[in-house]
Parts: C-alpha cells; sequence; structure tokens
C-alpha cells in the first residue's frame, strides 16, 4: 500500500509540484493550503507523514506542530523559506522530525522523508520479532520498547516525539555511561541526513522538560562537555 502523505502549504505552485513529485515516487498524496484544512483532511485520512510549511495563513507551523504533538506522534518535515539556524533548533524542539528550508533539492526532500519513514516503522518490524514485552525501568519510569511508549511514576504516559523515545531509548540501554553525539545522530536520524550538534541538544533540551523532576537537584541526564550525554540513573531491563 503507497504510504500517505499530507502536504501543507498555501502556496499552490508549491503545493502541485509536491503532488507530482511524490506521486511519481510511489507516495499517495493530499494537498491543502492552510492549518484547519489540515485538521479536516487528517480527521477523514490517515497519513504516515506531513510536510508542513512554516509560513501558513491561518496558523504558523510551529504552532500547528506545538498542537499536534500534544496527542500525536505522526512525523512531521517542516519546510521553510527562512534559513535561520535559530528557526530550526525551534522547530526541532517543537517535535518535528525534520527542516528543510526552500528552495530546496527534490531528492534531497525525497531522501529525508524516506529516512523519517523508516524511523518511524522500524519499530513495529522489531515488536513482531519480540515473543515478549520488553520494558526499561528507572526512577519510577517504564520505557516500554515494543510498544514505543514512556508511562510516567504516576503511569500517566509521557507523550514523546519518534526521536525523543529513540533518544531516551539510547541513553537508558547505556545508562551510567556517555552516549557520544555521533552515536545519538545514527540512532535517531540514521545516515540518510546531516545535522549539527544544536539539534541534538534541542532535543535532549525538549526530553529533559518531560522526565526531570523540577525539584530534582542533578540532571537525569547529563551533558558531558566535549563527549555526549549520560543517563544518571539505576535501570532494570525486563
Amino acid at each position: 500500500m503507497a504510504e500517505q502523505i499530507l502536504v501543507v502549504d498555501d502556496d499552490r505552485q508549491m503545493a502541485s509540484f509536491l503532488d507530482r513529485f511524490l506521486s511519481k515516487q510511489g507516495f499517495a498524496v493530499q494537498t491543502v493550503g492552510s492549518a484547519n484544512q489540515m485538521g479536516l483532511a487528517m480527521e477523514h485520512r490517515a497519513f504516515d507523514l506531513v510536510l508542513l510549511d512554516v509560513g501558513l495563513p491561518d496558523l504558523d507551523g510551529f504552532e500547528v506542530t506545538r498542537e499536534l504533538r500534544r496527542s500525536s506522534r505522526l512525523p512531521i518535515i517542516l519546510l521553510t523559506a527562512r534559513e535561520e539556524v535559530f528557526d530550526k533548533i525551534i522547530g526541532l524542539e517543537l517535535g518535528a522530525d525534520d527542516y528543510v528550508s526552500k528552495p530546496f533539492e527534490p531528492r534531497e526532500l525525497l531522501a529525508r522523508m524516506r529516512s523519517v519513514l523508516r524511523r518511524s516503522k522500524a519499530p513495529a518490524a522489531v515488536h513482531d520479532a519480540l515473543p515478549e514485552r520488553r520494558c526499561i525501568r528507572f526512577l519510577g519510569f517504564a520505557l516500554d520498547l515494543p510498544r514505543r511508549l514512556l508511562a510516567g511514576p504516576d503511569n500517566a504516559t509521557v507523550a514523546l516525539t519518534g526521536m525523543e523515545f529513540n533518544l531516551l531509548r539510547v541513553l537508558a540501554e547505556n545508562a551510567g555511561t556517555v552516549v557520544s553525539r555521533d552515536r545519538i545522530m545514527q540512532v535517531i536520524y540514521g545516515n540518510a541526513v546531516t545535522v549539527t550538534d544544536r539539534a541534538i541538544d534541542a532535543h535532549v533540551a525538549r526530553l529533559r522538560k518531560k522526565i526531570e523532576a523540577k525539584d530534582r537537584h542533578e540532571p537525569l541526564i547529563r551533558t558531558v562537555h566535549g563527549a555526549g550525554y549520560c543517563l544518571a540513573a539505576t535501570v532494570v531491563c525486563e
């Protein structure tokens, strides 16, 4: 079955181009021109990935990403005519899976899409191969690997993006030891795209806000300058 792609861009020429290009690559594409139309489209159809323009007429793409991440882990790639690194970091902090500046090389966009889709679907194959559930517990948290869920000390589900889950998993599986930024990049991005250390730092900062208690004296995720990050907790693997 063709993967379902939602293109959200009020630039009709760009939307039309992406529709033609991605359709030729075997995707099933729907295009809309606003955040409101995006919401309506998602009510009637399940999508595998969203290409979301930042400069929408009714709500900017950053805010759309923030709202979507409150209830969904649907992969998002932001599109923008702005090239500021700050904008890219903001997009990643809000939960976007990747960020592409216009004008872009179509083959690069395609590679990034396939990389994000591959990461989002790989866990399902892992789950099928596992005879039983696997879980990593630390400080009251339970990281359910096959279901890709994190339960907090109060048993409530902690909403994580796909990248945040992969980041926490690699840190938890190596708890007490330093995981280099290069290793983290490989785990959450793969080899298809190149990102900066600042992008990794943004993911770590966002994850910290979700799992670290405000009254905790020492950081749960420690920064080891010049080396990487370390989960400072004792874990139990089941």
